[in-house]
């Protein structure tokens, strides 16, 4: 295959993006679907946890093994995702990928995995926890004014983690290159990521879609049968989705690379 998927040899216009992005995805669906199946897996450890002693999942829980279990999680998920990034940037370049090296390479970067997601967190917290803060009565208003400048943070330090595995940049240098990297393009940017994230909640919605209606129309002696069928449906699909998210990520990175190398914003 011709080493032009990635690292691309031009910029590419939308269109062209988005092609790069379903062959990518296409080119690396089987080899990357078992990190993608894990990392979803470990991103809801948590709920397990809460569901194997018969609790609903709840947002805020002070329970300190299942908040523990989030973070890890979280963090198992991250890593397993970085894994794949690095695992279809080699697909696309048309590199040979066997055995688990490529895990094993972004194993080796977990600390600095866990330091960028805390400081990319910590800088959108700074914006939106002085608003929660606020009294009752203002504090709508407060989240409200403050949402756009976190929602930009949030875009312009999007890709420091694959700065990180991909351009081999350090803590600090991962987050800079990613607002350099968005600079001039965020709005660019903001869509592309807003077509990924459609295509993946369409998938995942309309698979739920479908479990709850096998769930309406069987008996209560099929409803844990049809639940468990729909929930292992959800988790292929959330699977799937986050492949093809994972190589928009790959694709837009190495289109924005190109972009800040020729110049053209």
């Amino acid at each position: 295959m011709p080493n032009a998927l990635y690292p691309p040899l031009k910029p590419r216009s939308f269109a062209e993006l988005l092609d790069a992005v379903l062959q990518i995805f296409r080119l690396s669906l089987l080899k990357c679907l078992p990190y993608a199946t894990l990392a979803i897996m470990a991103g809801q450890l948590s709920t397990f946890y809460y569901l194997s002693r018969g609790r609903m999942p709840v947002l805020g829980s002070n329970d300190p093994i299942g908040v523990t279990l989030y973070g890890v999680g979280t963090l198992i998920a991250v890593i397993l995702w970085m894994a794949l990034l690095r695992r279809q940037s080699g697909i696309a370049a048309g590199r040979p990928v066997t055995g688990s090296a490529d895990l094993l390479d972004t194993l080796k970067r977990a600390p600095a995995i866990a330091a960028i997601s805390l400081l990319g967190g910590a800088a959108v917290s700074v914006l939106i926890l002085p608003a929660l803060a606020l009294a009752p009565p203002y504090r709508t208003a407060g989240i409200a004014v403050m949402l756009a400048p976190a929602i930009y943070i949030t875009i312009a330090l999007s890709l420091a983690l694959p700065a990180l595995v991909l351009a081999r940049k350090g803590v600090l240098g991962s987050l800079a290159y990613s607002f350099r990297l968005v600079r001039g393009n965020w709005w660019r940017v903001a869509f592309i990521y807003i077509v990924g994230i459609a295509v993946v909640w369409t998938l995942c919605s309309l698979v739920a879609t479908i479990g709850a209606v096998a769930l309406s129309d069987n008996g209560a002696a099929d409803t844990a049968i049809a639940r468990a069928i729909t929930s292992a449906a959800v988790l292929a699909v959330a699977a799937i989705g986050l492949t093809f998210y994972s190589a928009l990520t790959l694709a837009l990175f190495g289109d924005l690379e190109v972009r800040r190398m020729t110049g053209r914003a």
